[in-house]
């Protein structure tokens, strides 16, 4: 049977429960399953939160929890891989590898299949969230291909197979693109629509959690520690 599927919010200072909608989506066994999150957005002038999972993406007003739209019917196998947004965008890709989607977000109501703009069917990931810089939307398969999309019209610009497997998202900074494979390997290529890889660096570890950046610096997650890099700010 269905599992039920809910969004709550607290407030952040005290816990008290703000608001809690139900997702009445149509999803069934499997679907149901999603380990996706949530992501804010701007869209026609108002907040969007946008969820992916339960077979379906839909939109909510952060403030109250009133759904604004929804796009049922996409999912079919569970989530792993969460929203990304971007050029009035959500790029999600379907559970076990299936279709990444570009859809236009907006709207309000069940929304129509046409706000599909796009969709890429060979090589996606299976837990990789993508990664949008610029015009350019990257991705990696759980296997190690990454491959290099037009964010408009979903083109392919460049495949390439990376060393080992992925389970980390790739990050974007300063034109890099960012591969982490669960080995500890991190490969560097230039955020283009031609492939150049710029570096290969490797830490003694296994990394399954996605890299962050802040101030200059990039943080790994490991097995062992939690890894700092960049440059020296003095402080002990």
């Amino acid at each position: 049977p269905a599992a039920p599927s809910y969004l709550v919010a607290h407030d952040k200072r005290t816990g008290k429960e703000k608001w809690k909608t139900m997702r009445m989506t149509a999803a069934r066994a499997e679907e149901c399953d999603s380990y996706t999150t949530p992501i804010v957005t701007e869209t026609d002038g108002r907040t969007e939160l946008i969820v992916w999972g339960g077979d379906t993406v839909d939109a909510y007003d952060p403030a109250t929890g009133k759904q604004l739209w929804y796009l049922p019917g996409q999912a079919k196998l569970r989530t792993i891989t969460g929203p990304t947004i971007g050029h009035g965008r959500v790029y999600v890709t379907r559970g076990k590898s299936g279709s990444l989607l570009a859809v236009n977000i907006g709207g309000h109501g069940e929304r129509p299949a046409d706000r599909i703009a796009w969709q890429h069917d060979k090589g996606t990931p299976d837990s990789c969230c993508p990664v949008l810089w610029n015009d350019l939307l990257f991705i990696v398969s759980d296997g190690g291909v990454a491959q290099c999309l037009d964010a408009h019209t979903g083109q392919v610009y460049w495949e390439q197979r990376l060393r080992g497997d992925h389970k980390a998202s790739p990050l974007a900074a300063e034109g890099r693109i960012y591969f982490l494979n669960k080995s500890g390997l991190c490969t560097v290529v230039a955020a283009s629509p031609k492939f150049e890889k710029l570096a290969e660096n490797q830490i003694d570890d296994d990394t399954i959690a996605s890299p962050a950046v802040s101030d200059g610096r990039i943080y790994l997650r490991g097995r062992k520690a939690i890894y700092c890099f960049g440059q020296s700010s003095g402080a002990n």
